[in-house]
């Protein structure tokens, strides 16, 4: 007869366990035990999503759940809740942070541009961040995280894709009917890969109108560029809004940094 070990209990008396119980005793779920031990395995992966280990999070992060970005526009009528989601780490103070703070001083009448650029930077690099780890960034949660006003945050994203050239990767540009700049992007790589327009179009589903109307665009973009001449400028020039200007030109310092060498 094998004898009980007495210490077996103890590591029985789990988080897992006690949930397993609940659900059996108080809910009356029904469907068998593997069924529940698959409901206890979703339940602790949720925990671990939203709840991560502190060792996983540096001191200066910021943890964050946001809507993920599964590669879809937003679906018309579709909540917010039933989205996918994904917690992610955010930087929000860097040891380059600190570094501004000691290494020297703010010169006098300069605090308020300094403190805006320094978080116009800080946005920037969560909403990058975020989009490493798979998630996606509203304007509203970057208000709430900046403590800034909705209209001042939408701001700061401007200025920067003005000063920088690039567009940062929002939840609005993946996501949103009509401002996600995916379409054209596919367009310009195949392009750049050597296609013809007809053979783009049809790769992408577009009509051959609307692609070469993009390319068109896009090769207008390149050639103002290339006499130097800014975003503003082109936006006038070619009659196309100036988000859709900051588009093309992410996709022209993608494919022809050359374009950028002097302005860097």
């Amino acid at each position: 007869m094998s004898r009980v070990n007495p210490y077996a209990s103890i590591e029985k008396r789990t988080f897992e366990s006690a949930l397993m119980h609940l659900l059996e005793t108080e809910y009356g779920l029904l469907g068998g035990r593997r069924i529940l031990q698959l409901l206890v395995e979703d339940v602790m992966g949720l925990m671990e999503e939203f709840y991560p280990p502190m060792e996983q999070v540096r001191s200066g992060d910021l943890v964050w759940t946001c809507t993920a970005d599964e590669g879809k526009k937003a679906e018309p009528g579709k909540r917010t809740e039933e989205y996918k989601t994904v917690t992610v780490r955010l930087p929000f103070v860097t040891r380059a942070d600190l570094r501004s703070r000691t290494d020297g001083k703010t010169p006098r009448g300069k605090t308020h541009a300094a403190a805006k650029s320094r978080d116009k930077r800080r946005l920037a690099r969560m909403v990058k961040a975020a989009e490493e780890q798979g998630g996606l960034l509203t304007i509203a949660e970057l208000s709430v995280i900046l403590n800034k006003s909705y209209e001042v945050t939408r701001q700061y994203i401007r200025e920067w894709e003005e000063e920088t050239g690039g567009l940062l990767p929002m939840k609005g540009y993946r996501m949103d009917q009509g401002s996600r700049p995916t379409h054209k992007k596919e367009i310009v790589r195949l392009y750049e890969q050597g296609l013809e327009p007809p053979d783009v179009a049809r790769e992408t589903g577009h009509s051959l109108k609307a692609v070469e109307r993009y390319l068109k665009d896009y090769e207008r973009v390149k050639l103002l560029l290339k006499r130097g001449m800014e975003t503003e400028e082109i936006s006038g020039l070619i009659g196309r809004g100036r988000r859709v200007v900051l588009e093309y030109v992410e996709f022209a310092r993608q494919y022809h940094p050359e374009l950028f060498a002097g302005a860097d």
